[in-house]
C-alpha cells in the first residue's frame, strides 16, 4: 500500500519469524525511501528559494549596472580620434544594369558603352561592335565609392557602397550594381592593387535619383589596418565640433590627473587648438592595449564641455540647429519686402499683424535697458510667422555673419 507521498508501506501479521523479519527489513527501506523523498524535497525547496533570491539580486545588479554607466557618462572617446585611425576611401568605375529606359544613351556618352560591351564578353556574348549597343538604356556607367573606418577593416568585412551616375543616366531606380572592384585613390600608381569589391542592389535615397547606396555591398579583399603609435606616444585629435585651445588645455589637464606614473610629470601636453599628444608609460610600450583602452575610456564632466555659439545649417535637409549661446547684435536687415531689425524704432507697434502691414519685425535687442543683445532663435521664430523658407533663413544668417552682428560659428553642410 502507498500513502500520500507515494512510500510503500508493509500490512503484516503474525505469521512467524521469517516473516516478521521480512517484515523488518520492509520497515528498514521504507524508512530510508522516506528520507530520501524528503532530502529531495527540502533540496527543491532550497532551489526555489535559491531562484527567488537571484530573482530579487538580478534586478539589483541591472540597476548598479546601468548606474555605474550612467555615472561614466561622457568619455574622452567621444571627443577625440587616435591620429592613425583616419577615413579611408575605397573608389572604383562600375556598371549599374536592369534599369527601365533611365540609363545612359549611348548618343551622349559613348564612353558608356565600353564597359556594357566589356561585361557582355565576359558573359560570353561579345559584341562586335558598339554599334549594337547605341538603342541600350537599360545600363549605366556609376562612379563607385566605400568609406571604410578609421580603426579599419579585415579581410571578409562588409561595408556600405555608394553610387552616383557619371553621364547622362536619368535615373538608378530598380537597378543592380554588377561585380566591381575597389581600389585606392592613387593618382601616380599605373595599377593600384584591387581591396574590395562591390555589387547589390540600389537603395535610392532621398529624391536624388541619379544617386544610391548598396548596404553591405562592398566586401573587403586586403586588410587595411592603422596605428596610432608613433615614437612612443599617440596623438588624440579632436573632433571638429571640439577643437579649440580650451578644450585641448581641458583634456590634457584631465588626463595629467587621471593616470599618475613615477618619473612623468605630464603625461598629456597639448601641440595644438585640435590635438593633445599622451606619452605611452614604459611599462604599457610593449603591450599598449590596456593603457589605450583606459585612456579613452577617462570619463569627461559634460559641464567641461565648451562648443562656444555655433548654428549648423543643412540646406538639402531642410534644418537650422542652434545652440542657447548664439546671440545678435544691434543689427537691421531687409529680406524681400520685409526689414528685421534688433532695434525697436519709436510709435511703430510690435505686434505681428502691424508687423506685416509695416514691413518690418521688431527684435529688441536691448530688453530691460540692459544691452544684452537677443538671441538668434528670437529672430528664427519671426522668420517663421512669416512662412520664409530655410534657404533663405540660411542666407540671412551667412550675412549676419558677415556683417558682424551674428556672434557665433556657422557650419553649412
Amino acid at each position: 500500500k502507498r500513502n500520500e507521498m507515494g512510500i510503500l508501506i508493509a500490512i503484516t501479521c503474525d505469521r512467524g519469524p521469517r516473516q516478521r523479519q521480512s517484515v523488518k527489513i520492509g520497515h528498514g527501506l521504507a524508512r530510508l525511501v522516506l528520507l530520501f523523498r524528503l532530502r529531495s524535497v527540502l533540496d527543491r525547496r532550497s532551489d526555489v528559494k535559491r531562484c527567488i533570491q537571484g530573482l530579487i539580486v538580478l534586478p539589483l545588479l541591472l540597476v548598479l549596472a546601468l548606474g555605474a554607466r550612467t555615472d561614466a557618462g561622457t568619455t574622452l572617446q567621444d571627443l577625440v580620434r587616435l591620429k592613425g585611425h583616419d577615413r579611408v576611401v575605397l573608389q572604383g568605375l562600375g556598371l549599374v544594369v536592369g534599369l527601365s529606359g533611365t540609363g545612359d544613351t549611348s548618343k551622349d556618352s559613348w564612353v558608356a558603352l565600353k564597359p556594357y560591351a566589356m561585361l557582355l564578353e565576359n558573359l560570353g556574348d561579345p559584341v562586335t561592335s558598339l554599334n549594337e549597343l547605341r538603342k541600350g538604356d537599360s545600363f549605366a556607367l556609376v562612379y563607385v565609392s566605400m568609406d571604410v573606418p578609421g580603426v579599419g577593416a579585415v579581410d571578409g568585412d562588409q561595408l556600405d557602397v555608394t553610387v552616383e551616375t557619371i553621364y547622362n543616366a536619368s535615373s538608378l531606380k530598380g537597378g543592380r550594381l554588377v561585380f566591381s572592384p575597389m581600389r585606392l585613390p592613387a593618382p601616380h600608381a599605373t595599377n593600384p592593387p584591387i581591396m574590395a569589391f562591390a555589387t547589390g542592389s540600389i537603395v535610392l535615397e532621398g529624391d536624388d535619383l541619379t544617386s544610391g547606396r548598396v548596404r553591405s555591398g562592398g566586401q573587403m579583399i586586403r586588410d587595411i589596418k592603422a596605428n596610432p603609435i608613433a615614437g612612443n606616444r599617440v596623438q588624440l585629435v579632436l573632433r571638429d565640433e571640439y577643437a579649440g585651445w580650451p578644450m585641448a588645455s581641458r583634456l590634457a589637464n584631465i588626463i595629467n590627473g587621471t593616470f599618475e606614473f613615477t618619473g612623468v610629470d605630464h603625461l598629456a601636453a597639448v601641440e595644438d587648438a585640435k590635438s593633445v599628444h599622451v606619452l605611452l608609460p614604459t611599462a604599457d610600450r610593449t603591450n599598449p592595449a590596456p593603457f589605450l583602452a583606459a585612456l579613452l575610456s577617462t570619463p569627461v564632466d559634460p559641464t567641461l564641455i565648451d562648443v562656444g555659439a555655433r548654428i549648423v545649417i543643412n540646406e538639402r535637409a531642410g534644418t537650422i540647429i542652434v545652440n542657447e549661446d548664439v546671440e545678435i547684435g544691434p543689427v537691421a536687415v531687409a529680406v524681400d519686402d520685409l526689414t528685421f531689425t534688433t532695434l525697436s524704432p519709436s510709435g511703430i507697434p510690435m505686434g505681428a499683424d502691424d508687423a506685416q502691414t509695416a514691413g518690418w519685425v521688431g527684435l529688441d535687442a536691448r530688453q530691460d535697458g540692459g544691452g544684452t543683445p537677443t538671441h538668434l532663435n528670437t529672430l528664427l521664430e519671426a522668420l517663421q510667422r512669416f512662412n520664409m523658407p530655410v534657404w533663405k533663413q540660411a542666407a540671412l544668417i551667412n550675412e549676419l555673419q558677415r556683417s558682424g552682428a551674428l556672434h557665433a560659428e556657422v557650419i553649412n553642410e
